[in-house]
Parts: C-alpha cells; sequence; structure tokens
C-alpha cells in the first residue's frame, strides 16, 4: 500500500521536477541573443520578426516566379544568405560552407541553408548557372530567388539593426517563431561551426518546450 502510495506521488510530482532538471541542464546554459528592433506589448518585450517567403520557379516550362513559404513543420529552423548580383561569381563568399560540405558534410546535413539570388527570368542561362554552383551540389543547400528589382528590399528586412559587420552573403539564423537569432560570415570554417552548434542548441531548447508541453498535458 506504501509503495502505491509512493509511485503515485512520484506521478505527481515528475512533471515539476522534469521541469526544474531540464531548466539547470546545459541546454539554458547560454542564451542567443535577438536581433532586430525590438517593441513593447501590454509590459512585455515583443521581438522582431522576419517573413518566411521566398520564390522558385512554378515549371521548367514557365519563366514565372511562384512564391513558397518555408513552413515551420519540414523547417523549425534554417539558415539563409543573400547573394547579390555583383558577387554570385565569388565563390570565396561561401568557403565556409563549401568547406563543410566537401569535408564535414555529416555536421551540417539536418541544417537547410537557403540562398537567395536575384533572377528575373529562366531565359538567363548564365545567372541559372552560376546560382547552381552556388548550391555546392548538397540536398540540404537549397536554392531560391527573388525578383531583381525588389531583391534589395527583401534582405534589409532580415538585416534591420544589424550589426555594423554583417553584410550580403552572411547567413541568418532564424528560429521556428521566425525571429533573427544570429549572423554568421561564410567565409569562413569557424563561422559555420558557430552556425552549427547554435543551430543545435536552439534546436535542444524547442525540443525541451515540447517535452514540457506534452507532460503538462498528460499530467492534467
Amino acid at each position: 500500500m506504501k509503495n502505491k502510495k509512493l509511485i503515485f506521488f512520484v506521478i505527481l510530482l515528475f512533471p515539476a521536477l522534469f521541469k526544474i532538471v531540464l531548466e539547470f541542464t546545459t541546454i539554458n546554459s547560454r542564451k542567443l541573443p535577438y536581433f532586430g528592433p525590438k517593441t513593447w506589448v501590454e509590459k512585455d518585450t515583443s521581438f522582431y520578426f522576419v517573413g518566411s517567403v521566398f520564390k522558385t520557379w512554378s515549371s521548367a516550362n514557365q519563366e514565372d516566379l511562384k512564391q513558397i513559404e518555408i513552413d515551420t513543420v519540414n523547417y523549425p529552423l534554417y539558415a539563409v544568405c543573400f547573394i547579390k548580383q555583383a558577387y554570385k561569381k565569388d565563390n570565396y563568399r561561401l568557403a565556409g560552407l563549401s568547406e563543410y560540405v566537401q569535408y564535414k558534410k555529416d555536421k551540417i546535413k539536418l541544417i537547410p541553408f537557403i540562398i537567395v539570388t536575384p533572377c528575373d527570368s529562366l531565359s538567363d542561362p548564365n545567372s541559372l548557372k552560376e546560382m547552381e554552383k552556388l548550391s555546392l551540389s548538397s540536398k540540404n543547400v537549397l536554392n531560391f530567388y527573388w525578383n531583381q528589382k525588389s531583391f534589395d528590399s527583401l534582405n534589409i528586412s532580415y538585416f534591420k539593426q544589424k550589426p555594423y559587420y554583417v553584410d550580403y552573403s552572411f547567413f541568418v539564423l532564424i528560429d521556428k517563431n521566425r525571429h533573427i537569432r544570429g549572423y554568421y560570415d561564410a567565409r569562413y570554417v569557424s563561422e559555420i561551426k558557430r552556425l552549427t552548434e547554435e543551430y543545435q542548441h536552439l534546436r535542444l531548447k524547442e525540443e525541451k518546450e515540447q517535452m514540457i508541453k506534452t507532460n503538462t498535458i498528460e499530467s492534467k
């Protein structure tokens, strides 16, 4: 009888204990910053968020760009960079990522790297050829496009109140709520390493929050 009471008591306390343990693990040992302008809503901070809609070709036989959303189910987090026309032939701007694709592919295979370039038409073979090179022949390095005239406006939305040193071809780490959590210079291996570590950190935090939510619901 005493054992049954003890088991029942442990079951009741488990969600609370589980939350306490997680709060003091290495998952919460560091906090990544939020970038972009912040606002106050009902005495609480509202962090800046970005859109996750880019463009791709509607079909191989059409020249129209269609919008596609990077959804939170398949892409809870992603890293995106913008390559302007003047940089499309500068392969060194993605040298750090290229190094990982060639020699450390397993460390980045679960991270969606999105490269957005300006292109208005499929009839521009030179632009398409250069953009194909940027994908680095890796399945998780994805090419998307945007119209040339509004390309700068799209990029600026990811660069609001950015650190002064951030420029085109920097990767931007976006979390599940589409907040900006980091900027990384794709030219350097050390920066791609930092990106992978901070991506994994955010994924762990998300999984922790989901586990807490699940256990809270089950305990009701």
